[in-house]
């Protein structure tokens, strides 16, 4: 009895871990620590498909922790990275109106697209089991702090801070779009497998290691992009199955 509560509780135990990184984030970028806030996100994300991937092998799925994954989704890819977009924009002073406006407006548009997405998550009563719609919080969330790790990391000669609002921009329009992009599940193929976890293991060594965000980002890229075509041409071989099924509609 006692193993199965431990096995119950494990996925809420990483879920809290997810929110408590998210919130040590928030901090860093107060305390204008960015690089490590910007790398406690990315963190964020490995541990909440670290939660969900533990939930579904273990079986214990539950509506409490579905929700306790949104709170914690909501502060890590929702508040996390827009306390990142505005510390960051404003570290040497508030600028004068309106560019204040426009660096306000893009960082709380970032929350506002996350609680709309996990909103209208939690509220559907099915989903499609091979794709999201929209691109996930996580993701977008990754792809804005690796964004800003590549520049610094490369040593772009371009402020961050003036890019930054206008990735959140395109970041929360994404989040809240009706795009279509594809899961990251175990495959029927063995094959397929080993190189998704391959992928994974790999991406979280670079995370570790604080190393490479360019790498992250490029691959996050890939996979909503490439992800997006997949979407829109599986989309294309069902309207043309329905079609032929139709009577006559194979003339």
């Amino acid at each position: 009895m006692k193993r199965s509560g431990l096995t119950a509780a494990a996925p809420n135990l990483v879920t809290t871990g997810n929110l408590v990184v998210g919130l040590v984030s928030i901090a860093m970028s107060a305390m204008g620590h960015f690089q490590g806030a910007a790398w406690a996100i990315v963190y964020c994300g490995i541990l909440d498909k670290v939660d969900g991937t533990l939930a579904r092998k273990l079986g214990v799925q539950s509506q409490f922790g579905m929700e306790m994954d949104s709170f914690a989704d909501y502060t890590s890819f929702g508040l996390a990275p827009a306390a990142l977009c505005w510390f960051l924009c404003t570290a040497h002073g508030i600028p004068a109106a309106p560019m204040w406006i426009w660096i306000a407006f893009c960082a709380a548009l970032l929350p506002v697209s996350a609680a709309v997405r996990l909103a209208r998550f939690n509220a559907c009563g099915h989903e499609d089991p091979s794709f999201f719609s929209g691109v996930p919080t996580t993701m977008m969330a990754g792809l804005i702090a690796t964004f800003y790790l590549s520049l610094v990391d490369l040593q772009v000669s371009i402020d961050p801070a003036w890019l930054l609002p206008s990735a959140a921009v395109v970041a929360s329009a994404l989040m809240v779009c009706r795009l279509r992009i594809p899961k990251l599940k175990g495959q029927p193929s063995r094959l397929r497998n080993v190189m998704l976890v391959s992928t994974l293991l790999g991406m979280t060594m670079i995370a570790v290691l604080q190393v490479l965000p360019e790498v992250l980002f490029c691959l996050g890229c890939v996979y909503v992009i490439g992800g997006s075509i997949r979407a829109r041409a599986v989309n294309g071989q069902q309207s043309v199955a329905e079609v032929s099924s139709q009577p006559g509609g194979d003339l």
